[in-house]
């Protein structure tokens, strides 16, 4: 994209020469509006690799941070195990065989023993989102199939080994 608004700009460019050459102003005009408009386009496509390049280190520190809550909370949870969640993980990793195959959110829902489906739910979301005020993201859901989430499946499965 970048290249071909390069290549306009300098056919551009050369045209408003051209112009000026034969001293055309009603073609210089309209020239240097397109030569604004290029520059202007040139910025926008800039500002944009720039923002993605930004998102991309955003999004590595948050997994990053999510991986080292991770790390801190669970070794926690084994040792308060009346916490739900902490029962929600036990539940999903007897049930997935320690994360080898995908649980169904009902499943693990019925087989946590949670007697209220809203403290299930609320604890379970809060076990796959990143957030400031989460667990700590050790889930992923995918058409009500639970897994681990990836990076931190191996830290979690070590834990229950």
């Amino acid at each position: 994209m970048k290249e071909i608004v390069n290549k306009i700009f300098e056919n551009t460019k050369n045209a408003y020469k051209e112009s000026v050459l034969t001293e055309n102003k009603i073609m210089e005009d309209k020239l240097l509006t397109i030569l604004a408009d290029i520059r202007y386009l040139q910025n926008d496509i800039e500002n944009n690799k720039y923002i993605k390049k930004k998102k991309k280190k955003v999004n590595a520190e948050k997994i990053n941070n999510e991986v080292e809550k991770v790390k801190r909370k669970v070794p926690l949870w084994l040792e308060k195990t009346n916490q739900l969640n902490y029962r929600i993980l036990k539940t999903f990793m007897n049930l997935s065989n320690n994360n080898s195959h995908y649980v169904n959110i009902t499943t693990l829902e019925s087989h946590s023993k949670i007697q209220d489906p809203r403290k299930f739910l609320a604890n379970y979301n809060l076990l796959k989102t990143i957030s400031e005020k989460n667990h700590a993201k050790v889930f992923e859901e995918k058409n009500g199939q639970v897994t681990l989430w990836d990076p931190v499946s191996k830290i979690i499965e070590n834990y229950f080994k």
